[in-house]
C-alpha cells in the first residue's frame, strides 16, 4: 500500500516546513536503511567526508546540531568503523573527525543512492521561483536562530521590535503559493 502524500493546505508555513522536513528525512531513512545509516549520520558522514579533520564541536554546528548528538553518532559510527577520532593537536580537548577507508566506500554508495533525489530537488528550486523559495528558508533559518539566541541568553524585546524583525520574511512567505 503507498502512502498519500500529506496534503499542506491547512497549515501555515511552520507546518509546511515541519512537513517538507520530516517527507525528507522519512525518505532519506528509507532508502539508507539497508545500508544500517539513518539520514542524520549520512549528514554527518557527507560532512567530514566535506571537511576531513573537521573538529567536534564544528561539526555539531555544521549539523546544526546539539554537540552531545554529535558525540553519540560518532561514538556509533566509530565503533562501526566508518569515522576515527583523533585528538586535535591545536588544542589537546577537542577531536578531529575524519573517514576511515570503509566511511568513504560507504559516502560513495550513500551518493550513488542520493543521487536521483538530489537531481528531483534540484529540479524542485530550478528557477527564480525556486532561488526565491531558497531564499526564504534561509532568512526563516535566520530569523530563527536570532530569536532563539534571544531567548537563550534570557533577553526581553519589546513586541514592537519583535515584529519588526519578522514583517521582513511575512511577505515573502505570503508570496509562495
Amino acid at each position: 500500500m503507498h502512502e498519500k502524500p500529506p496534503s499542506l493546505s491547512g497549515f501555515g508555513p511552520k507546518g509546511r516546513i515541519r512537513r517538507a522536513h520530516l517527507s525528507t528525512q522519512r525518505y532519506a531513512d528509507a532508502l539508507f536503511s539497508p545500508r544500517k545509516i539513518t539520514q542524520d549520520q549520512c549528514s554527518l558522514l557527507w560532512t567530514v567526508w566535506r571537511r576531513e579533520g573537521i573538529r567536534q564541536n564544528e561539526l555539531a554546528e555544521e549539523l546544526f546540531t546539539d554537540p552531545n548528538t554529535v558525540t553519540a553518532m560518532v561514538a556509533r559510527l566509530e565503533k562501526r568503523g566508518l569515522i576515527r577520532r583523533e585528538v586535535c593537536s591545536e588544542d589537546g580537548r577537542a577531536r578531529r573527525v575524519s573517514l576511515t577507508p570503509a566511511g568513504r566506500r560507504l559516502v560513495a554508495r550513500l551518493r550513488e543512492d542520493w543521487a536521483e533525489m538530489r537531481e528531483k530537488l534540484r529540479a524542485i528550486f530550478a528557477g527564480e521561483a525556486g532561488a526565491q523559495a531558497l531564499r526564504i528558508l534561509e532568512q526563516v533559518c535566520e530569523v530563527m536562530t536570532e530569536e532563539r539566541q534571544v531567548i537563550l541568553e534570557g533577553r526581553k524585546t519589546s513586541p514592537a521590535t519583535r515584529s519588526a524583525s519578522t514583517r521582513t520574511i511575512v511577505p515573502a512567505i505570503e508570496a509562495v503559493p
